[in-house]
């Protein structure tokens, strides 16, 4: 054999025989590679290949060249290999590994193939994946029964909600429905909880800035329900000024609407929304009862001017307190008329009405005198809701009056200063 047939063999020998290593078992005897003489060093299972300057002396290159091994703990067979050549440069080999524990029972060795061993390896690797898939359809499964679960309970706590004594509302209801991100369940929830409430109460939001938030920017009437269960009802809301937001409690523009009302029209409220009109102090009360809120009030006078006054807390007591007003921290640019000073201080003074008189005023009824409902001391430096004159006019001053206004009567006439337009509204403070 030649020599570069003899390293090709070796080569293939060690290649195939580390391999396969812990499959082997044991030398075979009758292998022509294996013969034992005199001198030659055993036959083992793993062939690890020398360096060529270590191939035996004498190997001329025309016969057999044999290599130094060592010697694994347990010896087996090496393959046979035969050379079938098909060209002057080019062998094919055949492989057949034997296995041999005892040269008398070779016949009951096990014999594999490398295919053997990668269709098992195949094998349990499809059996992975399929375990594998099974626990992901499980999985899933499990997600969507947990996800059901959750939708039943969430749907359970905002029906509790939507009956509860806090200040609810349906945009409450339906921004914790989004909040589960599943828009497209969000109507079959919301339907579920609109319609038993609706038998009970109707449930609005809770004033013009819960509307607003909702992304409605357009001045108008809108349905609002500060407190679950009362009634609700519907104020003109102002979704523009200063961020918009703003319920309106107030307004005068045309001196269309008698202002000289009585405690229970007072009460109420009076007037129509689209014009002048009076919200009414027990929705006052509603609006204001929780948290903390801004009243903005807005003057203009018949010249165009336009100047404003905002007070950072703003609170309408109930009827039992006689609708007692808290307006103070102001800020603005109109003068702060409401607590002008000790004797002319509207701040924390009850409403006062014609035929009911809760002012400081011990000489007579400031409701009387002034023709307006309003929150008197003795009597006033300030009155929203006095008489709409078109202009000057004399006499009593009686008409729309804020006591810290630039111009308020005229020296060389005597004649006194009304205003064109008052709007007085309310907001959250942190809208």
């Amino acid at each position: 054999m030649k020599l570069s047939s003899c390293l090709c063999k070796c080569f293939y020998l060690s290649f195939l025989l580390t391999a396969l290593l812990q499959e082997s078992e044991s030398l075979n005897s009758d292998n022509p590679e294996c013969s034992q003489g005199e001198g030659d060093p055993p036959c083992l299972s793993s062939l690890v290949a020398m360096p060529l300057p270590l191939l035996e002396k004498g190997c001329d290159g025309l016969g057999s060249c044999r290599l130094h091994i060592l010697m694994p703990e347990e010896p087996v067979i090496p393959e046979e290999i035969q050379d079938v050549p098909t060209g002057e440069q080019q062998m094919e080999f055949k492989q057949v590994m034997k296995y041999a524990g005892d040269p008398n029972k070779q016949g009951s060795s096990k014999a594999r193939t490398l295919m053997d061993r990668l269709s098992l390896v195949e094998t349990k690797v499809l059996s992975m994946a399929s375990s594998l898939q099974k626990l992901q359809e499980e999985s899933r499964l499990n997600l969507n029964r947990l996800e059901e679960q959750l939708n039943s309970l969430v749907a359970l706590l905002l029906g509790i909600l939507s009956g509860c004594k806090l200040p609810c509302s349906e945009s409450v209801l339906k921004s914790s429905i989004l909040d589960l991100g599943k828009e497209h369940k969000a109507e079959e929830t919301t339907a579920l909880l609109v319609e038993p409430s609706a038998k009970s109460e109707h449930t609005y939001p809770r004033d013009c800035a819960e509307i607003r938030k909702q992304g409605i920017q357009d001045n108008g009437i809108y349905t609002i329900q500060p407190i679950p269960l009362r009634q609700p009802f519907e104020a003109y809301c102002d979704m523009v000024t200063d961020g918009g937001g703003w319920t309106m409690i107030q307004r005068r523009l045309d001196g269309t609407v008698d202002f000289n009302r009585t405690w229970q029209e007072y009460k109420k409220g009076f007037g129509s929304l689209q014009g002048e009109h009076w919200l009414g102090n027990e929705h006052l009360h509603s609006l204001t009862r929780l948290g903390q809120h801004v009243l903005r009030i807005e003057l203009e006078d018949w010249h165009g001017v336009k100047r404003h006054a905002i007070y950072r807390k703003f609170k309408v007591a109930s009827e039992a307190n006689r609708y007692r007003l808290t307006a103070r921290e102001y800020q603005g640019n109109a003068g702060n008329a409401l607590s002008y000073s000790r004797n002319y201080n509207h701040d924390h003074k009850c409403f006062t009405t014609w035929d009911i008189d809760n002012d400081n005023y011990s000489m007579g009824n400031c409701g009387t005198y002034y023709g307006a409902g309003w929150w008197f001391d003795s009597c006033l430096a300030a009155n929203l809701n006095g008489k709409y004159y078109h202009g000057r006019y004399n006499g009593v001053t009686n008409g729309i009056y804020w006591g810290t206004w630039y111009i308020l009567i005229d020296k060389r006439t005597n004649q006194k200063y009304s205003f064109k337009k008052v709007e007085m509204k309310t907001r959250p403070v942190n809208f």
